[in-house]
């Protein structure tokens, strides 16, 4: 019997009907995945989401951040750096990203001063952070950094040959003073006509003086470290000039002589210099994933007493099959057994103490030439250089993100149950798709 040409009709027109419902549906969705971006992080510790911590500061934005990634077509770099950028642009509207092929921004790279390839610039109302390494902790103490209200200040002790934060020469730290203005720290210099002690919120660098400080001036930094004052201490092998009460109060000592490393005089070709993988550094915030190679020229080794109430913690050790050579520096220097000092020394070593509710910090490196103009640029100088200032500035206290496990990657299975499911695979499953072929043959048979 011939079906009606009205149901006909009707047939036709309900799967027109759904088809231009189903296209409706469709296209409805994508509007909404293009308007709205939404992610669900369905991993049992959450290692795809940011931290509360890394959301409170996205939320305390004062204005708009800008993230440019400078990154070559290099596909599993750029996915690893946008899963991580995504998650903060997705939590905040005021986080914005962007990527720049550096191949085709020779000149943006270069004023920027991009050495690698996966570098993020952070930009906020003309203040930069540049991250070469990239996670959720360094990402979100940048963003803490940049959105600080209060200015950071270093200021320099001078007047006795250190090196100047604002000279050219090739011993100044011009350099290193322009990179901490990108992050909103000023390098500035104490008014010795003002008669007024050394501001404590501020933190003090001393660079290798090259002729006494008064008894006056000594007192002044006594006063400021009295105070609660932050101290950055950059020395050199060779006399004090007046700082001993300075590295009395610490509990520090200078070892005579200037560090050989045969690791660095192989690498640099040059006897004074010394040279730090990520090997030589110690578990401390500041160096926090550092994994940069460092240079020290003409460095001096340190030791200290745990001298109450300042706690010690060491930084970075070097030279393990060098020495410190008390005699002069030249092209070849050898061990003398009754003079010499054999290593491993520690370069940098960072102290502490409680006054009142916050916790005063000194770090003391045993060569200040390696964030001078001639040598800043070398490995992570500068970076080592950035942390230390950061880690005074307390910026990295701030925010702890620990790191995410990831519970749900292993599947831990009895014995039995083992068993159980290799027997299901082996015989049960194979059982049951015949059993099913087996049946739907007799039912075709007995038709």
């Amino acid at each position: 019997m011939a079906a009606h040409p009205s149901s006909r009709f009707a047939l036709r027109l309900q799967g027109v009907i759904a088809v231009l419902l189903f296209v409706a549906v469709v296209g409805l969705l994508g509007y909404l995945a293009h308007r709205y971006d939404q992610r669900f992080d369905w991993t049992a510790s959450g290692r795809n989401s940011l931290s509360e911590a890394s959301r409170k500061v996205l939320a305390k934005l004062p204005e708009a951040v800008t993230a440019t990634a400078f990154v070559r077509p290099n596909p599993e770099l750029r996915s690893n750096i946008d899963d991580l950028l995504q998650r903060y642009a997705a939590a905040s509207p005021k986080f914005t990203v962007s990527y720049v092929n550096p191949d085709q921004a020779p000149a943006r790279v270069k004023e920027l001063g991009i050495r690698a390839d996966g570098t993020v610039v952070l930009e906020l109302a003309g203040r930069r952070e540049k991250l070469e390494q990239l996670d959720e902790q360094a990402l979100t103490s940048a963003l803490m950094r940049l959105s600080r209200s209060s200015e950071r200040r270093l200021i320099f002790l001078t007047g006795h040959g250190e090196r100047s934060p604002d000279g050219q020469a090739n011993h100044d730290l011009s350099s290193f003073a322009a990179a901490l203005r990108e992050q909103g720290v000023q390098a500035t210099r104490p008014d010795p006509a003002s008669g007024k002690d050394l501001p404590t919120d501020a933190t003090l660098v001393i660079t290798a003086p090259a002729v006494d400080l008064t008894a006056d001036e000594v007192a002044a930094v006594q006063r400021f470290l009295g105070a609660g004052g932050n101290l950055l201490w950059l020395a050199d092998p060779g006399p004090l000039h007046g700082l001993e009460p300075i590295a009395a109060e610490l509990g520090l000592r200078f070892v005579p002589g200037t560090i050989i490393d045969p690791v660095g005089q192989a690498i640099a070709g040059s006897a004074h210099f010394a040279i730090a993988t990520p090997d030589n550094y110690r578990f401390h915030p500041a160096l926090a994933n550092f994994d940069f190679t460092t240079l020290y020229p003409l460095a001096a080794g340190i030791e200290h007493d745990e001298k109450a109430p300042w706690a010690a913690t060491d930084l970075v050790e070097i030279a393990a099959e060098g020495w410190a050579e008390t005699g002069p520096i030249e092209a070849k220097v050898g061990f003398d057994d009754g003079n010499d000092r054999r290593g491993p020394f520690v370069l940098a070593s960072a102290f502490t103490r409680t006054q009142g509710e916050r916790e005063q910090r000194v770090v003391v490196v045993g060569d200040g030439d390696f964030l001078s103009n001639a040598y800043v640029g070398n490995g992570g100088n500068l970076n080592l250089g950035l942390n230390l200032v950061n880690w005074l500035s307390a910026d990295e206290g701030l925010v702890n993100i620990p790191p995410r496990t990831a519970a749900d990657t292993d599947l831990a299975l009895s014995r039995d149950n083992s068993l159980l499911i290799g027997f299901g695979f082996l015989f049960l499953m194979p059982a049951a798709f015949a059993a099913a072929g087996l049946g739907v043959w007799l039912r075709r048979r007995g038709r």
